[in-house]
């Protein structure tokens, strides 16, 4: 009788009103199993509709709904919690991976001992870069150039620094983050630096889980070897307003600085940020007559989750 092969990958999907994308998403992880033994966990996030529905054309996946909508860095910790893998990859269900795609970025990341978290290049659907798969420490500067475009005209490092604009789409290079979208690990690092905190509910979770890999003397490593198409707000019901994604971006950006800027200088920084991302909201919901974004209540995690680290890791969502 031969031996089960052990598992090299696991994948963890987070899901959210998107069972076409997820579908899609799945498939393309059905043709890179020829070649990757992996497990996939599916976690959907409270959707109340049948997009968990879509990973039932797939035995092979693992699929788990949940009741409310915990949030991207809760639901992604009751997946890693349950990886088997020696490598985990956290991935949106907006993405579509090209055969072989999968093998060729795991071999990229075993070749190179000290890369604890490797990215593909991503692209949208008419392949055009997806800037934020390689990023910087996203300073109040950088972010306003980003976001207003000036940092196509202004191409010093401050003003670049947010989507590390000094180093090419087709180089690979280290980068202090990369984008949630695409997060190949070694498990054993990941489990060094914690898992996602968890009182981010959406955006900067990934920069600061990418931030910790450096802060632990881990590579962190922008990989263009492979296009992974990304759709982008696959999974974000205000995906078609990006005034209320940019409001909701700068309420999450004022924990993060408090976070990663200690001091007085931080603090009053991540205030006066979170109370910009108030007004955008609030403008937006003037304009627009939009709902806020769901808050997720509490759920048991399961046996021995990565839980995450550091300072502001609450253990549950945000109230």
């Amino acid at each position: 009788m031969s031996a089960v092969p052990e598992t090299e990958l696991t994948v963890v999907i987070v899901s959210y009103r998107c069972r076409a994308l997820l579908r899609a998403c799945l498939a393309s992880l059905d043709a890179n199993r020829p070649d990757v033994v992996m497990d996939v966990e599916v976690i959907d996030n409270g959707s109340g509709d049948d997009t968990i529905g879509a990973a039932a054309d797939f035995p092979w996946v693992t699929a788990t709904p949940l009741s409310d909508n915990v949030g991207f860095a809760r639901a992604n910790n009751l997946g890693l919690g349950r990886a088997k893998g020696q490598a985990v990859l956290v991935l949106n269900p907006d993405t579509v991976i090209p055969a072989g795609g999968l093998r060729r970025c795991l071999d990229e990341l075993w070749s190179q001992p000290d890369v604890g978290l490797l990215t593909a290049r991503l692209v949208d659907p008419d392949g055009r870069l997806d800037r934020r798969c390689k990023r910087g420490f996203p300073t109040l500067w950088s972010s306003f150039c980003y976001f207003t475009g000036l940092d196509r005209t202004f191409r010093g490092r401050r003003s670049q620094r947010y989507t590390v604009g000094w180093l090419p789409d087709s180089q690979a290079g280290d980068v202090e983050s990369v984008s949630g979208a695409f997060m190949l690990m070694r498990r054993a690092a990941l489990h060094e630096v914690g898992g996602f905190d968890e009182q981010f509910f959406m955006y900067a979770e990934d920069i600061d889980l990418s931030l910790r890999f450096v802060e632990n003397g881990w590579r962190v490593q922008y990989w263009p070897g492979v296009d992974v198409i990304h759709v982008g707000a696959g999974s974000n019901v205000d995906g078609k307003r990006p005034e209320v994604a940019n409001a909701a971006y700068f309420r999450t950006m004022a924990p993060f600085i408090i976070k990663h800027r200690p001091g007085w200088r931080g603090r009053l920084l991540g205030v006066a940020v979170g109370i910009l991302g108030e007004v955008l909201l609030a403008a937006s919901r003037i304009a627009g007559g939009l709902r806020t974004t769901p808050r997720g209540s509490r759920i048991s995690p399961p046996p021995d989750p990565v839980q995450p680290t550091g300072d502001g890791a609450t253990g549950s969502t945000r109230s």
